[in-house]
């Protein structure tokens, strides 16, 4: 049985699917799940604590959907990784614009805490295609960059996902590293 604080947390998951997440409340929320907002204080002291929770089990979720084939190179994890993504964000424009742009991501960001699951897979993937002219974590910044910038064009609608361009770009990008 579903825990109150579970419970809460899936509601708000719907609602970012469904809707902007930046029209989400704590207000709105406690009327959709037929509470008070008291009951969700109770439980997150702020919007922001929500909304990490529920990145962290988006995270997880889509980490789930994303399952790679344990037989290819570390490089084509990435790369499907990143397809992966890029496709997610044409189905669920939503969900993706939320996992990495809601501002709740702003202390993972700043803190680099192993709290994201799918964080610490891209690392160890990162650590292995890396061919060490610049750390790993300069290196996951500058993938990371890159699938953050392309989804969020795609997500603007400024540009279409071209898997070429996505395989292209990670490649320039680890042969950049042996340098």
């Amino acid at each position: 049985m579903k825990t109150t604080k579970e419970k809460i947390i899936q509601t708000a998951i719907e609602w970012i699917i469904t809707d902007d997440y930046t029209n989400l409340s704590m207000r709105k929320l406690a009327n959709k799940f037929g509470m008070t907002t008291g009951v969700l204080y109770k439980h997150f002291k702020n919007k922001d604590e929500l909304f990490y929770q529920v990145s962290i089990r988006l995270s997880q979720q889509v980490a789930k959907q994303l399952v790679i084939d344990s037989e290819i190179s570390a490089k084509d994890k990435l790369l499907s990784i990143a397809n992966g993504l890029c496709m997610l964000s044409q189905k669920q424009p939503k969900l993706i614009n939320f996992l990495f742009f809601n501002p709740s991501l702003d202390k993972f960001y700043q803190s680099r805490n192993h709290d994201f699951q799918f964080y610490n897979q891209v690392m160890l993937l990162i650590h292995q295609v890396n061919q060490g002219s610049v750390t790993d974590e300069q290196f996951f910044t500058q993938i990371w960059a890159f699938i953050q910038g392309y989804l969020l064009l795609i997500l603007k609608g400024v540009t279409n996902y071209a898997p070429h361009l996505v395989e292209r770009t990670l490649d320039e990008m680890i042969r950049g590293s042996e340098n």
